[in-house]
């Protein structure tokens, strides 16, 4: 899927493999700018990644803190609010 954030279009997948929550790479190319969220874990972790990895790309500026502080604040909001992936 195709994803605009922070102005710049990311290409956004789940991936199986990843050791890691999420991540991002962005060489600078459109084509280039991907992020990976792993699909190991459980529906809340997976929501409170995708917050996370998207806030980096739209903010790159904010610092690691924030962003962790700003993804778990919003993921358990939505999680309440009864998000849930189809």
């Amino acid at each position: 899927m195709r994803v605009r954030l922070g102005g710049k279009y990311w290409r956004f997948r789940f991936a199986a493999n990843l050791r890691d929550y999420g991540d991002m790479i962005d060489p600078g190319k459109a084509e280039g700018r991907l992020i990976r969220i792993g699909t190991w874990q459980g529906e809340q972790d997976t929501l409170d990644s995708i917050i996370h990895e998207a806030l980096h790309a739209s903010l790159p500026l904010l610092d690691e803190t924030a962003v962790h502080q700003t993804a778990n604040d919003i993921s358990r909001l939505l999680w309440k609010l009864g998000y849930r992936r189809e």
